[in-house]
């Protein structure tokens, strides 16, 4: 049994995805269907987490690529992607660590579905691997990369 800690290898982590079609790829592992790109990347503008939230239940509600159930990633999910040995090039041109079958250009920090006080919602950062509650109002180079689960429509 490998050690679930262990850093995958390129080849392992190029094997867990498969490009779908021209929006999707597919996380073979989790189960999981990540859009290729951000929110950054598809609308060219920073949102803040709730307008995250709305634009994925916008996508959900046009069928964006065949689907009506796109979400914001769980912390768990999205710190998934991040593997250190998958440089990217994020929106400002710096290294990011999410593998290369997601395009260059997006936004380094990622918010996901997860929420204290109503107030904060996490986000994940592409460039060092942390996480950190933030204002779900701000803007601030908000983007996030929409899922949705394999298994349901």
């Amino acid at each position: 049994m490998s050690d679930p800690d262990s850093v995958p290898t390129p080849a392992a982590v190029q094997e867990r995805f498969a490009e779908d079609d021209e929006n999707t790829v597919i996380d073979i592992k989790r189960k999981l269907v990540w859009l290729k790109q951000d929110t950054y990347q598809m609308t060219g503008k920073w949102l803040n987490w709730v307008q995250s939230r709305d634009y994925a239940k916008e996508l959900s509600q046009s069928h964006f690529a065949g689907y009506s159930n796109w979400r914001l990633p769980t912390l768990e999910e999205a710190k998934s992607l991040y593997h250190k040995n998958q440089v990217n090039k994020d929106s400002m041109g710096q290294e990011a660590y999410l593998p290369s079958v997601f395009p260059g250009g997006f936004g380094f920090l990622c918010w996901t579905s997860e929420v204290r006080n109503k107030i904060q919602a996490v986000r994940f950062g592409y460039r060092k691997g942390g996480m950190m509650y933030d204002d779900i109002y701000r803007v601030s180079r908000g983007a996030t990369r929409l899922v949705r689960d394999m298994n349901k429509v």
